[in-house]
């Protein structure tokens, strides 16, 4: 397989990017799932996961850094990094980036729990008081996953990029029980299993941490 080369993202490839981003959570419990019976078509659940990707992928760059893995001048992974020093991501944010069309769609109220979920998912993260770099998201293309690319990309990348920035501490969550392997096969602890609520929906919530 040819080499992922890794480059820093900018908005010229941002249709690229969110092709990457949107087709590789289709499904994920937190994103897809928890919507599932709101819509009464997969079209109207499939517009609305596509609107709420772009805000999420939007507003998450606007404060953290994001990278693009390309091969033969395709992206084929997207890595999204909060730095210890990076603020964290605000309603504003959200709102710039689109939420108004989500909030049309879902409800101020359906709107905000999610928010309040999404929070929820980063409690135990936010609870450790080491500097610590988290990983965000870590998007590969479906066409290209187990192949090796999302553990290449925290190997060959995430792994040094944060040791030569002086850091010693990755963290992670997933809402996927079939991402857990793939993060301790990777390096990663886990830290805490638990079940989280969302309109009488219950979403697994792992949180990971790797110390370098």
């Amino acid at each position: 397989m040819n080499m992922v080369e890794y480059k820093k993202y900018d908005s010229s490839y941002e249709n690229a990017a969110l092709k990457v981003f949107i087709e590789s959570f289709v499904n994920y419990p937190l994103f897809w799932g928890a919507f599932e019976d709101r819509f009464n078509s997969g079209i109207k659940l499939r517009s609305f996961y596509d609107d709420l990707m772009k805000v999420i992928f939007r507003a998450t760059i606007r404060k953290d850094d994001c990278y693009m893995g390309v091969m033969d001048g395709k992206v084929i992974c997207i890595v999204i990094v909060e730095k210890p020093s990076d603020k964290p991501v605000s309603f504003w944010d959200y709102t710039v980036s689109g939420m108004a069309g989500v909030i049309v769609k879902l409800g101020l109220i359906g709107t905000l729990k999610f928010m309040e979920l999404s929070d929820k998912t980063e409690y135990v993260v936010k609870s450790i008081r080491e500097p610590r770099w988290h990983l965000y998201f870590l998007a590969v293309d479906p066409k290209y996953q187990c192949q090796g690319i999302g553990s290449g990309a925290i190997q060959d990348f995430l792994i040094p990029l944060v040791r030569s920035n002086g850091g010693n501490i990755i963290t992670v969550t997933t809402n996927s029980e079939k991402n857990v392997d793939f993060y301790i096969n990777n390096g990663f602890s886990l830290v805490k299993e638990e079940m989280l609520e969302y309109n009488e929906k219950s979403i697994g919530n792992w949180t990971f941490r790797m110390d370098l």
